[in-house]
């Protein structure tokens, strides 16, 4: 069995090992799961490892990003017409070309807090004169 060698020599505390991986536990929290055992099939059916240090078990941030991205593709490619334009933008970052991509709706937080601003006795007032003038 061949060895992996890591290189350890040149690294900044934020490029650490450790970076890289996530705890079970967090793992857990992310996906919704309250039981290990339950999180531990998911793993084992999804192909994630897992492997211990001491007394924590994790597994490599990688292996989540890429389970996570494609499921994001699949769903993208099923919902959408213009799929490859939309993970593009996801790619990117560009949030508003995603936005207008996906047509994404007005928060309806935002939009009230927006007419709550508007219907004040200020904005009232201010109207009132303008119509007066």
């Amino acid at each position: 069995m061949e060895r992996l060698e890591i290189k350890t020599e040149n690294q900044t505390p934020g490029d650490g090992l450790m970076d890289k991986l996530v705890e079970l536990n967090e793992l857990m929290e992310l996906l919704g799961y309250t039981d290990i055992r339950s999180i531990e099939s998911w793993c084992k059916k999804n192909k994630v490892p897992l492997f211990h240090v001491s007394k924590k078990t994790y597994t490599i941030r990688n292996f989540i990003d890429i389970f996570v991205t494609q499921k994001m593709e699949i769903y993208v490619r099923a919902n959408y017409k213009n799929a490859y334009v939309i993970l593009k933008a996801i790619n990117e970052d560009n949030k508003t070309e995603l936005s207008k991509l996906v047509n994404a709706p007005l928060d309806k937080k935002v939009e009230a807090k927006f007419k709550k601003r508007a219907d004040s006795n200020v904005a009232s007032d201010f109207m009132n004169k303008l119509k007066a003038a």
